[in-house]
């Protein structure tokens, strides 16, 4: 059987915390490919929203963080790149979404 004594309740809470931070980094680094389907005019309405979503949803549980209002900004900006106004300036979101994935893994 398993004891779960304070010890255990700490690493248990390490790998916990782990694998949040790893689980958020994948989903950026996949909305920045998601952006870059958007930028060349892949997907319909519900892609922008998905991107959307999940970044709002993000930047609120994380909302005193300066990170979490870019990555809110990156969400509605996500509706502008499906409205049309692609631009250079999405590849700087998407990097910005990359780097934030990857160090996540580091």
């Amino acid at each position: 059987s398993f004891n779960l004594n304070i010890n255990n309740f700490y690493i248990l809470l390490y790998f916990r915390r782990i694998m949040i931070v790893k689980f958020l980094g994948t989903m950026d680094i996949v909305m920045a490919f998601l952006i870059l389907l958007l930028h060349f005019g892949v997907g319909y309405w519900r892609l922008p929203l998905l991107v959307t979503l999940y970044l709002f949803i993000k930047g609120g549980m994380f909302y005193k963080d300066v990170q979490s209002y870019v990555d809110m900004f990156i969400g509605v900006f996500a509706w502008i790149i499906f409205l049309g106004a692609a631009s250079l300036f999405d590849y700087i979101l998407m990097i910005y979404l990359l780097q934030k994935g990857i160090a996540s893994f580091m």
